[in-house]
């Protein structure tokens, strides 16, 4: 907590990031969540950085850059699957709280399945330039920094849904023909 000065009493400021560490999960040296708290930025310019990456993609690419590539895709990977697993220790002793905010279990989804699609069998298969979808995925991050943005992400996402309920319902009249 930390002193409030524009009142002319001693009122607490309750709102401080140091008050909100503490005060969450009545744990109030959980160093997960502090450095979640300091580094929260680098994983929206990480998530940033793996669009720039996937961007660069060419057809006509030199081993040179295929390594770069693959090397930072497997890096950014990694650096998520850190990211994910801080995530959940900042939320301990109270576990379930985790599982309570969409965002944890979406990234948590997007971790465990960009990290399936590094496996070499699944790397080097004809599949993979589908599932790069999911690397790009991550770029929801970014959307939601930018102010104002969250709400029309969450319309967009349904009416994506939406769309693929319709073609859903299309494909299924068409199969009982």
């Amino acid at each position: 907590m930390i002193p409030n000065n524009d009142d002319q009493n001693e009122e607490w400021d309750t709102h401080s990031p140091v008050h909100s560490l503490n005060n969450q999960n009545n744990h109030p040296n959980n160093w997960a969540k502090i450095i979640y708290f300091h580094t929260q930025w680098c994983w929206v310019l990480l998530a940033l950085a793996s669009l720039a990456l996937q961007a660069s993609r060419q057809v006509d690419t030199s081993p040179t850059h295929e390594d770069i590539m693959y090397f930072g895709e497997l890096g950014i990977t990694f650096a998520f699957d850190v990211e994910i697993i801080i995530r959940a220790l900042a939320d301990l002793p109270n576990w379930r709280l985790f599982w309570m905010q969409g965002k944890n279990v979406l990234d948590l989804a997007l971790a465990i399945s960009c990290s399936v699609i590094q496996i070499p069998a699944v790397r080097n298969s004809n599949v993979y330039e589908w599932f790069t979808i999911l690397q790009l995925a991550r770029f929801y991050r970014v959307i939601l920094e930018i102010p104002r943005m969250k709400p029309l992400l969450v319309r967009a996402d349904n009416i994506f849904f939406q769309i693929i309920q319709l073609i859903d319902v299309i494909h299924i009249a068409c199969c009982v023909r």
